[in-house]
């Protein structure tokens, strides 16, 4: 009797247990989701309309091809060293309801961003060993990081979060073969690892973590053995030839032709920013430079090392998978960005995981402390205090988000409008905001955007940052357009537009306003290099656009 009692009791917690898993994933999977579905609707901004207009555009037999050439061709000017035909794909796909609308691209990113999350979870229950309370604190954590917003909310940061939901589900499948092993399991390892690196060449580090995870973690000791090696084998050959594969198109493995003592520099100041952003939130607090982010780790080890040696012995094996975290994956996750040549918060996606379980880690201490009537509700309130912390500032960007795009929009209806109401030939001078609109000219002013060609009907200039391509691109295209429009007989007239970052309210001036506006083109064309050229362009806006009536 006693022994069916037991049973049913156990049966009871099994079944508790497993509730409460499905109530924590159905939690991860909102906090994931429910920040971001504001930016449903959201429009395209920035890259976004090179991006999906290229990508939408290719017929549905082109997949294959992009495994042996750049995904985005010559659109930024030259050709990238990008290989990436998974992302490309997607867009495919959410261009099936229609290539202007932006709403399955936000699905595709927030569903991303979900399954990211759950995956997080399931790493901090089985691979760092963590409590339910814990491994849902780190889910959560990771879900609502303010520098997630830009993989998130925008339809071009989605380039960091596919590629790290194929690495993190490698990792786990491998983690999962070594305690179960399954030749299934093992060969789905395999295949989503080869998805990972023809998403975004930084998944090239899972071989070096999988190594680490087993010395660390599993605490499986080197050995040049065969027995040892072969697990690595297949992850290392599909590395090595996609590296082959590299060098075969770009000729480089790793853009190694471009690291010199200014790059590593850059690498250096960007990795203080993109620590404190990862830490703090965005946009991070303002702590005296690297120095001060060395001290933050350097803390942060030490009271691991303190709080996992305070534990009982049976807890204290949680101290290999915390620092595998978060010094290991932190590490690895960061190392690419090296080779980037600029800072941007979606960089450090992948990396960013490596934190999340960290402070999971973090609150394990305080649940099986001792003291733990006292210590774990501690430990609850601080880890909701972060949650907050998190989630207010991640709803602050997003909002910021939503600005841009609504800016995007309009800047994109009213260049439209004024193209369609002005003679054709007319010179169209515009200076929308950056953080909407870079790069997003001429790709923005094309179809499926607009109704028509706008760039055939007018000529269109604005300053380098907001022109699709670099300098060394953008300077001839400006003078070639203002040459053009001077040697046209029929005299078609200029007008200049600006609009305002924060509302997108439109100021104007036309030609007939000021026929000061005409005689600046000559000007213009006889500035002497690419800096004077684009000083001018941007004198022209905010020193005349700016006075005008909207």
């Amino acid at each position: 009797m006693a022994r069916d009692e037991q049973y049913a009791l156990t049966r009871q917690s099994s079944s508790t247990l497993r509730i409460q898993r499905q109530l924590v994933l159905l939690l991860v999977v909102l906090a994931a989701a429910l920040p971001y579905s504001p930016t449903l609707d959201d429009y395209f901004v920035q890259d976004d309309f090179g991006v999906v207009g290229l990508l939408s555009s290719k017929p549905a037999g082109y997949f294959p091809r992009w495994f042996v050439s750049p995904w985005m061709e010559d659109i930024w000017g030259d050709p990238p060293d990008e290989i990436r035909p998974f992302p490309a794909v997607t867009y495919q796909v959410a261009a099936l309801g229609g290539a202007a609308s932006p709403v399955a691209n936000h699905a595709i990113n927030i569903g991303f961003h979900a399954v990211n999350a759950v995956l997080v979870f399931r790493i901090a229950e089985t691979v760092a060993g963590l409590s339910l309370g814990p491994a849902a604190f780190a889910a959560l954590a990771f879900a609502l990081l303010p520098m997630q917003a830009e993989s998130v909310a925008w339809v071009t940061g989605r380039v960091d979060s596919m590629p790290a939901c194929f690495y993190l589900a490698s990792f786990l499948l491998f983690h999962h073969w070594r305690t179960r092993p399954r030749a299934s399991i093992y060969l789905w390892s395999v295949v989503l690892y080869f998805i990972a690196l023809f998403t975004k060449q930084n998944a090239v580090t899972l071989p070096v973590a999988l190594v680490l995870y087993d010395a660390i973690v599993a605490k499986r000791p080197l050995r040049p053995t065969w027995t040892w090696l072969r697990p690595y084998v297949p992850f290392v050959l599909l590395t090595l030839g996609y590296l082959a594969l590299r060098y075969a198109l770009f000729g480089e493995v790793a853009r190694e032709g471009r690291l010199d003592a200014e790059r590593f520099d850059l690498f250096r100041d960007n990795l203080s920013i993109h620590l404190r952003r990862m830490v703090f939130g965005e946009p991070g607090l303002k702590l005296a430079g690297w120095n001060a982010a060395v001290r933050v780790g350097v803390a942060a080890v030490i009271v691991f090392a303190i709080a996992a040696f305070s534990k009982t012995r049976e807890r204290g094996a949680m101290f290999r998978p915390a620092m595998y975290f978060l010094i290991v994956w932190i590490a690895l996750g960061v190392l690419p960005t090296v080779v980037a040549g600029y800072g941007s918060p979606r960089h450090m996606y992948l990396a960013s995981v490596g934190w999340a379980l960290a402070l999971g880690a973090a609150l394990d201490v305080f649940w099986h402390a001792p003291f733990r009537a006292v210590m774990k509700p501690l430990g609850a309130v601080l880890a909701c205090a972060v949650v907050v912390f998190y989630g207010l500032q991640l709803r602050g960007e997003v909002r910021r988000w939503g600005v841009r795009s609504d800016v995007s929009r309009r800047v994109v209806v009213d260049i439209e409008r004024e193209a369609i109401a002005a003679p054709p030939g007319t010179l169209i001078i515009i200076d929308p905001p950056q953080r909407s609109s870079s790069f997003a000219v001429p790709h923005a002013l094309r179809p499926p955007f607009t109704a028509t060609d706008i760039p055939s009907r007018v000529s269109v200039i604005s300053h380098s940052s907001i022109h699709c391509c670099a300098a060394n691109f953008w300077e001839p295209y400006t003078r070639g357009t203002m040459r053009e429009w001077l040697a046209n007989p029929a005299r078609p007239p200029v007008i200049a537009l600006r609009w305002n970052q924060d509302t997108g309210e439109l100021f104007r001036l036309r030609e007939n306003e000021d026929s000061f506006l005409r005689t600046l083109i000559p000007v213009l064309l006889e500035a002497k290099d690419v800096t004077e050229l684009d000083r001018m362009i941007l004198n022209i806006s905010s020193g005349l656009v700016v006075k005008s009536s909207p």
